[in-house]
């Protein structure tokens, strides 16, 4: 029959015969980006009473290969991606993944949950299961309360920054260089910072390569705050193409930037690519070019059962998501969402993080302190499409989704931190301070503030000195987390609304400017309310770089004008009163702060980081008084142990009626109050 078929079509005249040619070509499928080999190692069993009714998990580490087709309009987006090196036609990766799924598929949930990660790291079990940290986890410490496994999850893990160095257990991804078309390396000015920790960090690393060694190539200064003048360092050198030195000791939390020639930017915006292909080939292929069957396959040669594939990501893992959401990833080369529902966490404002650039540093962040001329905060800084005053630039995050149909039900969860040092109430001011209704402007959008809370902390933690002037912060938000996960799961697969956003607001005057806030003058501290604070470093202008920025610039050279910055009003105990306030905040026993300052000499007034601080009230009002502390004492507010774990218990049961606690951890922060403060009070 085919040699009947060969023969007939031969006899066809030529005409004929090209446009068969022609039509079988297009009617073809187009190439398409795909991951191509999937590589897994030997599963390692794991089972822990903790996983409940799900049962024994198992953990597959591997790495996979992928291709990319330049031109294709879900890629083009990718900056520099038509410079990178081909391979019949295609630019490749490869990228490492790490996944813990049921031994018994049919025990789980069939829904996948991704950690972003962050700098390579896993951090889903520490703030879900209350786990304590592993890259690679085993034990049951790792796996906290089973909160995931429990639910049913498989949790996946993958590469996407290009810029973290590959160590075992590390999410790592090999994305290409790219040449002009003459094959030379592409040069530019690169800028980097380092703010030393201590008098004997005098090296930098640099995040490219130096063009040259020379010591004309580059020029390091030095400044305690971002706004003093540049002072020149000499008698620095280079180590290597990679890294310099300079003449110690250094200045601790200083700002020692570093402008110079570099070459061979990486294609980074490919790590978006990668993800979108990892999930999607997990969720709908059998096996991969090779016969390598899908990890998540029920059977041999069977396609795997994904319902739904939800996501989460703290700091940079949050920002990522924003930013792989903005450019259009959220689509698969064949129109199919990848992501159902996102809840990155601690990402600030803006729609962009330096990823998808020529010399981008995707582990870079840019915060009050360091670090501002990174590409973050700039529009669009929240999700509705908007028109800016200042450029008339009309854009939003969700505008390409909106475009494909493929946005996904997303919360979007800020601390007290990100308002202070990452523009936060830009996700739901204007331009110019004004409050936006995101619920309506955005239906699948909520924004929640979990109120005076760092950037930080995990579960366990206590006050300690972490180098800023106070206490670290102790409140712990992962039980927030555990029950916006299951609001999600309801959004998506139910249709059930979930809480509406919770944040601050410029009408009821819970979000105001720096220079407003009511900050109590608390004895035995480096500062006496917000007045004695130099107005500039809580400005817009330098509590981050929210400005219109000159990127041809390098460092970026202010444009201006400025974009609002607001941040939230406090209580008379200096506790911020707007957003989801924890049951240990409804019912305190000193200060919390989502910020705090560095030392004098070190930085101060700056932010310090990411930290906030925990500045106790005084047992006694005899104490208090004595102090000149005007923050009622413990014995003031709770009469006795049993009337604080009162307001804790009233508090908690709230947040359960409101959906932003579940029921297994009310009981949990119940019990913990039962055993804290014991000491604090005189027996009745």
């Amino acid at each position: 029959m085919k040699k009947l078929l060969i023969r007939f079509v031969l006899r066809l005249p030529f005409v004929v015969i090209t446009l068969l040619t022609l039509m079988i070509a297009l009617s073809a499928e187009p190439a398409e980006a795909r991951l191509t080999r999937i590589i897994a190692g030997p599963a390692t069993f794991i089972d822990l009473p903790a996983f409940g009714d799900t049962g024994p998990y198992l953990k597959i580490v591997g790495t996979f290969e992928g291709e990319l087709v330049p031109g294709d309009p879900h890629n083009a987006v990718i900056a520099d991606v038509g410079l990178a090196p081909r391979t019949n036609g295609k630019v490749l990766y490869s990228s490492t993944f790490y996944i813990l799924r049921p031994v018994n598929l049919g025990r789980g949930n069939h829904k996948i949950f991704y950690d972003f990660g962050n700098r390579g790291g896993k951090r889903i079990l520490q703030w879900f299961n209350d786990g304590t940290a592993s890259d690679d986890p085993s034990t049951a410490a790792h796996f906290g309360n089973g909160f995931l496994m429990r639910q049913g999850y498989t949790v996946v893990y993958s590469g996407w920054a290009g810029d973290v160095t590959p160590a075992p257990n590390i999410m790592s991804v090999n994305v290409p260089t790219a040449s002009n078309l003459n094959g030379s390396s592409i040069t530019g000015l690169v800028a980097t910072e380092a703010v030393p920790g201590s008098p004997t960090s005098t090296t930098i690393n640099l995040p490219y390569p130096a063009v040259s060694t020379l010591p004309t190539n580059g020029v390091l200064t030095v400044r305690e705050h971002q706004t003093d003048p540049k002072v020149p360092l000499v008698g620095w050198s280079y180590v290597n193409d990679r890294s310099i030195t300079f003449p110690g000791p250094a200045q601790v939390e200083w700002i020692y930037e570093f402008v110079y020639e570099a070459k061979d930017p990486k294609v980074m915006g490919i790590g978006h690519a990668v993800t979108r292909d990892f999930l999607s080939f997990l969720r709908h292929a059998a096996e991969d070019d090779f016969g390598n069957p899908n990890p998540l396959a029920r059977r041999p040669g069977g396609k795997p059962r994904v319902e739904a594939i939800y996501s989460w990501g703290r700091s940079q893992g949050g920002r990522v998501e924003r930013d792989f959401l903005y450019y259009g990833f959220n689509e698969d080369e064949k129109g199919r969402i990848v992501i159902d529902g996102m809840m990155p966490y601690a990402t600030g404002a803006g729609g962009l993080m330096w990823m998808n650039f020529r010399f981008s540093q995707p582990t870079v962040s840019a915060q009050q302190h360091s670090r501002r001329f990174s590409h973050e905060p700039e529009f669009p800084h929240t999700f509705p499409v908007l028109t800016d005053p200042f450029t008339g630039q009309r854009d939003g995050i969700l505008r390409r989704c909106l475009a494909s149909k493929t946005c996904p039900k997303f919360f979007n969860i800020d601390g007290g931190n990100e308002y202070w040092n990452k523009t936060s109430s830009l996700n739901h001011t204007d331009a110019v301070g004004n409050d936006l209704n995101i619920d309506q402007l955005a239906p699948n959008v909520r924004i929640y503030s979990i109120t005076s809370i760092e950037h930080n902390t995990v579960a366990g933690e206590r006050p300690g000195d972490v180098g800023c002037q106070q206490l670290s912060n102790p409140l712990y938000n992962g039980p927030i987390f555990r029950a916006l996960s299951v609001a999600l799961d309801a959004w998506v697969t139910l249709g059930v609304e979930p809480p509406p956003s919770r944040v601050p607001r410029v009408r009821n005057g819970t979000l105001v400017p720096p220079e407003a806030v009511n900050f109590p003058s608390i004895p035995a501290t480096h500062y006496a309310g917000w007045p004695a604070l130099p107005a500039v470093q809580f400005s817009p202008l330098t509590m981050n770089r929210n400005v219109l920025l000159d990127f041809s610039v390098v460092p970026p050279q202010p444009l201006g004008p400025e974009y609002a910055t607001l941040v939230p009003q406090v209580d008379d105990d200096g506790n911020d009163i707007a957003g989801i306030r924890l049951p240990f905040l409804e019912a305190p026993l000193g200060t919390h702060t989502g910020w705090a300052m560095l030392p004098p000499g070190h930085g101060a007034p700056d932010i310090c980081g990411q930290d906030g601080q925990f500045i106790p009230f005084a047992n006694t009002q005899a104490e208090r008084l004595a102090a000149g502390d005007p923050r009622l004492s413990i014995e003031e507010r709770y009469p006795s142990h049993n009337a604080y774990v009162k307001v804790v218990t009233q508090s908690a049961t709230q947040l359960v009626q409101r959906r932003f606690l579940l029921h297994e951890d009310n009981q949990r922060i119940v019990e913990e109050a039962t055993m804290k403060g014991v000491g604090l009070w005189k027996p009745p």
